[in-house]
């Protein structure tokens, strides 16, 4: 679902859409209250808000811009991932929650991104791939993944080596002992489980 809404708000790269989005809530708001609220600057504002209207996310009534129909989906699905009912029944309750938020959603999100990029590439014989495949597999734009990717990339617990590959002419990413680890951990029960059970089908076709 991530994955999905990242598609129309670029959260590593759009952030000024995603604070707004979450700003006007199911409310009605001028640009001067959007402003106040995110802490944006009113030219940022307005130009994420004509993004925004062109992707159908928000409208403009009067002076006033709301969640269209598409917002609603996109703020009540982001909602429900990150707040359970027994925490609260929307963010409008929890406006305190609300700047820690913007970074949760995008947390959340990296983290999809680095277990697909582990998966694709723990398949391999080789574990390692161009960042412009994964990119196209995934279907994100390089920079996007680039940007997900870079805080598991880093220091003692990075899971992937970035090789500036001069031979294959692009961007590699390697998993490293610990992201091969994780790897196995994650995914070769998954194919163990999946052995197993065309073991099965086979055995009971023989009988």
């Amino acid at each position: 679902m991530l994955r999905n809404i990242d598609s129309i708000i670029d959260f590593s790269r759009a952030t000024a859409q995603l604070r707004i989005l979450i700003a006007i809530d199911k409310e009605s708001l001028t640009v001067d209250e959007i402003v106040s609220r995110t802490g944006l600057r009113r030219k940022t504002v307005l130009d994420a808000l004509r993004k925004l209207e062109l992707k159908g996310v928000i409208k403009r009534k009067d002076s006033r811009y709301l969640l269209t129909d598409m917002g609603r989906s996109i703020y009540e699905t982001l909602n429900n991932l990150i707040l359970s009912d027994e925490t609260a029944t929307d963010l409008s309750s929890v406006r305190s929650l609300k700047p820690f938020l913007y970074d949760l959603y995008t947390d959340v999100l990296s983290i999809a991104y680095m277990l697909e990029v582990i998966k694709i590439i723990g398949k391999r014989n080789k574990p390692r791939a161009c960042v412009d495949e994964l990119a196209l597999k995934i279907g994100v734009s390089v920079a996007t993944l680039e940007n997900h990717l870079r805080r598991f990339s880093e220091g003692r617990t990075a899971l992937f080596r970035r090789i500036d590959d001069k031979t294959k002419g692009c961007i590699v990413y390697e998993l490293t002992e610990l992201g091969s680890t994780l790897y196995r951990r994650l995914y070769s029960r998954r194919r163990l489980l999946s052995s197993l059970k065309a073991w099965v089908k086979t055995i009971l076709r023989l009988r």
